[in-house]
């Protein structure tokens, strides 16, 4: 396991993408993610990060306005019944974190209509994004038609807390879309952290282990990103953000190929993510 130095971190350049092709109101097959450059991809799959524009027709005033409402005590989406440990209105324990946290298949119960919009977009978002390459469609078991596991969560770290706004770890699913409007956010590079900067009218999209995973022996091999949030000066104590996480069926099935498309591996998802849960303990 990689050993993070705690030193005085700076920033790294990290690049940046747009979506070609369409509007994400529209038909997400014809959605690209557009690179200025082959360099600037590679960069991107070894680093594990880059910056997406945000496309037209998505509000994201309107969402951050919901996710701040979120701290008055009042806010009936504090009362959204919990399921499981994963969703519902949670305060962990270990960080500053608090959040309000929903799979797909809930947002159109709970979430205000234009919310439950939002995350249908950046559903199409992450399919675009898991379609750049047409075996990660192929080894994703689903996702990129619609299926797999889809998380949208509105997230508050209080910068007063003494620990961290959330510890190193690597997500565990595809594709994750955060919306950064403060600064806090790390990644881990050749073991030591870097400042992600706030780039304006821009996601911070990261990748996963699964996407890792099913890419070991494609010709574009991805990282898995190790990040975490640390505490920032700043006017407002409390950071807001919003995130999207794009993952894998935990009932279903992950693949790997090779550049000529044969198979080279495959794992259950629940397997690959016990690995995983038992990597972070040892």
């Amino acid at each position: 396991m990689t050993v993070l130095q705690e030193n005085e971190p700076g920033t790294v350049d990290i690049p940046t993408a747009m979506l070609v092709g369409a509007d994400p109101n529209n038909d997400v097959q014809t959605i690209q993610v557009a690179f200025s450059n082959p360099v600037q991809k590679s960069r991107a799959l070894n680093l594990g990060a880059f910056y997406l524009a945000i496309p037209n027709g998505i509000n994201l005033a309107l969402a951050r306005d919901f996710g701040r409402s979120l701290l008055l005590p009042n806010n009936p989406f504090r009362n959204v019944p919990s399921y499981g440990e994963l969703e519902g209105f949670i305060a962990l324990e270990n960080n500053q974190q608090t959040k309000l946290a929903l799979r797909r298949e809930r947002w159109d119960a709970y979430y205000p209509p234009e919310i439950a919009y939002l995350g249908h977009q950046l559903d199409e978002i992450g399919i675009a994004i898991m379609r750049e390459e047409s075996l990660w469609e192929q080894a994703s078991g689903g996702y990129t038609a619609g299926g797999g596991t889809a998380f949208l969560n509105f997230v508050h770290y209080d910068t007063r807390s003494g620990v961290l706004g959330l510890r190193p770890h690597t997500d565990y699913g595809f594709v994750t879309i955060l919306d950064a409007t403060a600064p806090g956010l790390q990644i881990a590079i050749d073991g030591e952290f870097a400042d992600v900067p706030v780039l304006a009218n821009h996601f911070v999209i990261n990748f996963g282990e699964a996407l890792r995973f099913i890419t070991a022996h494609a010709r574009y091999q991805v990282s898995a990103v190790t990040h975490r949030v640390v505490s920032q000066n700043a006017a407002d104590p409390i950071r807001h953000g919003m995130v999207y996480f794009a993952n894998p069926d935990l009932d279903g099935a992950l693949w790997q190929f090779t550049p000529d498309g044969d198979v080279a591996g495959q794992s259950s998802v629940s397997h690959l993510f016990t690995q995983l849960e038992r990597q972070l303990t040892e």
